[in-house]
């Protein structure tokens, strides 16, 4: 017949170390305990882990948008609880156990420390539209890829109308087997293309387009902020013969950076708090 050992536990540890009258080494003060029982060394862990239940709370909460922050907030945040808000990342921290006040001179104990450890962060996700522009931002292409990007994404521009935009994308895949020469501004500021295309016979057919100087755009930063009006300028580079076409978007750093403060003042007035620019300590 098979015996199956008894499985020890860190409270048999304990009870056979206090029948030996043994002092304990505290390995962590009030948590881990060791104790020598003959040649070898039991452990004792009194951390959270063995309780019924933690005795805080600790975490960190990663949402993705303003209602599921202050539902979360309002479920654990008390009148010590302090939000900071890092403007150039997008991120938005609230440490739930922030320090308490410190207290009067006359109390016995200093009662205010706490652990910080239970943390909400807003992390805001910028739309796939932002996305797109700004990783286009300042990148010369060629003018097919140009067109065909123009064409993706008619939907964000505003001024010129979408007739127009398709209008110039539908030219700019026309005259594929072109050598372009030259391109002036015009009155209105808008760019006249002038190109040479290309014959079996040799000689060449001249043409032009004419390009708007700005495409003004309605775009959102975040998932959870309003469009804002963003101007695209019209850049172009004549290298060879060829055309390398793109854009270049005006204060779109300063754009971001006010829809983060956008959400901040949301937040601030529906949760009647002050949220604080910088980061909380690790």
């Amino acid at each position: 017949m098979t015996t199956t050992p008894a499985v020890r536990t860190e409270n048999d540890a304990l009870i056979q170390a206090i029948d030996r009258q043994q002092v304990p080494d505290e390995l962590v003060p009030g948590l881990i305990y060791g104790y020598k029982l003959g040649d070898r060394v039991e452990v004792v862990d009194l951390s959270d882990k063995h309780l019924e239940r933690p005795r805080r709370k600790t975490g960190r909460v990663v949402v993705e948008d303003i209602a599921s922050f202050v539902h979360y907030y309002k479920k654990h945040a008390d009148t010590s609880s302090e939000v900071f808000v890092d403007i150039q990342g997008g991120v938005i921290t609230a440490v739930l156990d922030a320090h308490r006040p410190t207290p009067d001179e006359d109390l016995d104990r200093d009662e205010t420390a706490r652990w910080g450890e239970h943390r909400l962060v807003l992390r805001l996700e910028e739309t796939p539209a932002w996305k797109r522009w700004v990783g286009s931002d300042r990148q010369l292409v060629p003018q097919q890829r140009f067109a065909e990007f123009i064409d993706d994404n008619r939907a964000d521009i505003r001024t010129p109308s979408a007739a127009e935009m398709l209008e110039l994308v539908q030219h700019f895949q026309a005259v594929t087997k072109v050598t372009f020469n030259s391109a002036t501004i015009l009155a209105n500021g808008n760019r006249r293309l002038v190109f040479t295309e290309e014959t079996d016979a040799g000689a060449g057919t001249k043409g032009q387009i004419e390009v708007p100087s700005v495409l003004e755009l309605g775009i959102a930063p975040f998932t959870d902020s309003e469009p804002y009006v963003v101007a695209a300028r019209f850049r172009y580079r004549i290298q060879g013969g060829g055309l390398q076409m793109g854009i270049l978007l005006d204060n779109a750093d300063d754009v971001r950076r006010d829809a983060v403060s956008t959400v901040v003042t949301r937040l601030q007035d529906e949760l009647g708090i002050q949220i604080m620019r910088g980061q909380p300590s690790s």
